[in-house]
């Protein structure tokens, strides 16, 4: 338990500004996104049948091919990989380096596979962090148990991580702390994300495989909103076909920044759909929000205290209607600069908020 407690503190300090995230029209600008192509070096992941495709090239492929995507379409965001080259990175340090660098996303890439080898196409599913979910029905949770197995190739995994073990599904419950607004949150890119999926190249021939939550270790260290994807089956002759091909790889990586680009626009600040083109912005000022309660916040409290210029944003009908801010900046670009010196001391999850006569408006 002592590895998380760093973990602890970083949730506990960012539930109030990301329950928030909490304008009706749109959150956050998304600054930072990482990508966490799964197992790696030593660890090759699932593998196929014959043990010639491994499932660590194919994460690796798909991740990079995301990555281009969002770059391309995306120029502002910096694309950080957990790793860009055939080497075994921990678990907990996947999720750790993502929050140390203030990412604003996390988005983890794997290959399922099944107890028996099948010839139909299985199709993709989206997982969230969401504690101990080892009671189902069906075997959906033998991918939870196969990735957070991963532990086993470190050294001293035991002591590393204290009271938990990968083959008992009971010991979820040390990492069951996720908070409930950056769940929520990574519920919303989820959901984009497998609703894209759908739509190929890796179909199930049955239902939906859906969004799931599950006790992955590597989404318990995330200080952000993050999702883990099982893009398709290793040990399904008709899911190998695209996993093994370069085009298919392209295909479900282009599919994939579709999930992610419908939560941008549906979402986040820098959604394309937040401002047209050739729309004028009207007169406003740019303000860093830095909290925001269901009750208006005493005087005496630690945090006003050591920031007497913070004033608050009154927005009826939302549950947490007091938006407290920082700064009042002419433009967004002055606003920015300063949220980033908030996000790198205090504030980690500060945002830039546009206000115009007392109220919240878009960008």
């Amino acid at each position: 338990m002592k590895k998380l407690i760093p973990v602890l503190v970083a949730f506990f300090s960012i539930c109030n500004s990301y329950a928030i995230m909490g304008q009706n029209f749109s959150g956050p600008v998304i600054h930072k996104v990482v990508l966490d192509p799964g197992h790696g070096g030593h660890d090759p992941g699932a593998l196929s049948p014959d043990r010639k495709l491994r499932e660590k090239d194919i994460n690796l492929s798909v991740a990079k091919y995301l990555g281009q995507e969002i770059n391309k379409h995306y120029p502002d965001i910096q694309v950080i990989y957990t790793r860009t080259g055939d080497v075994a990175v921990d678990l907990d340090k996947r999720g750790i380096m993502a929050s140390e660098q203030h990412a604003d996303l996390f988005i983890s890439i794997h290959v399922n596979s099944a107890r028996k080898p099948t010839s139909i196409a299985v199709g993709p599913e989206t997982w969230v962090f969401g504690g101990d979910r080892s009671r189902r029905k069906d075997d959906s949770y033998d991918v939870v148990l196969k990735e957070n197995e991963v532990i086993k190739f470190e050294e001293n995994y035991k002591a590393k991580y204290e009271g938990f073990d990968p083959n008992n599904p009971q010991s979820m419950i040390v990492f069951n702390f996720q908070k409930d607004a950056i769940m929520r949150q990574s519920r919303i890119l989820g959901s984009s994300i497998q609703q894209s999926l759908r739509n190929g190249p890796l179909r199930g021939v049955e239902k939906d495989r859906g969004m799931k939550e599950g006790g992955f270790v590597v989404l318990a260290y995330c200080s952000m909103p993050a999702v883990l994807v099982e893009l398709g089956f290793i040990n399904s002759s008709a899911d190998r076909k695209i996993l093994s091909s370069e085009n298919g790889r392209r295909d479900i990586a282009r599919n994939l920044f579709k999930g992610f680009e419908q939560y941008m626009n549906s979402y986040a600040g820098n959604g394309k759909s937040a401002v047209s083109d050739n729309t004028v912005p009207s007169p406003k000022s740019f303000r860093v929000q830095i909290m925001a309660s269901a009750e208006k916040i005493p005087p005496s409290a630690p945090v006003l205290k050591s920031y007497p210029q913070a004033g608050y944003i009154l927005c009826e009908g939302q549950r947490f209607m007091y938006k407290y801010t920082l700064g009042n900046f002419e433009t967004r670009e002055d606003a920015q600069k300063y949220c980033n010196e908030l996000r790198d001391g205090p504030f980690p999850d500060a945002f830039v908020i546009a206000v115009k006569d007392g109220q919240l408006v878009p960008f």
